[in-house]
């Protein structure tokens, strides 16, 4: 006997789209269990932080992939002192609420939504 196992979940253009568009916007808070004052701003095209409105922590690229639990969403430095570098994450988007969570060593995508041991978790709240 065979047995054909089809999810019953399935990820379109569309839903990448929509989810795409709830990540837009500007998002404040701060590194989980640390430092405060983290800000992102995040467009179709980049994401853009900053700490406590003066410091530059660089632009870059991103690619949101909703086919997966939690959803990634990676980064790769455009501009400025993080250029050139890359940062696989997980995200999480309730509502208002978003977690991003990356690793910092090359190819280190985090698996829990947790600051340490070379990665960073932020939490934040988008801005009105």
């Amino acid at each position: 006997m065979t047995v054909v196992l089809i999810s019953q979940f399935s990820f379109s253009a569309d839903d990448k789209a929509e989810a795409m568009k709830k990540l837009e916007g500007t998002w404040k808070g701060q590194v989980d269990g640390g430092a405060t004052g983290h800000q992102l701003v995040i467009s179709a095209e980049n994401i853009k932080g900053t700490k406590d409105g003066k410091q530059d922590l660089g632009t870059g690229s991103y690619v949101l992939d909703v086919s997966t639990t939690p959803w990634t969403l990676d980064a790769k430095g455009t501009e400025g002192k993080v250029k050139g570098r890359d940062y696989p994450g997980i995200c999480s988007l309730e509502g208002d609420s978003l977690k991003w969570c990356v690793g910092l060593k090359v190819g280190q995508r985090p698996s829990e939504f947790k600051t340490g041991g070379g990665k960073f978790c932020l939490i934040l709240t988008r801005q009105k």
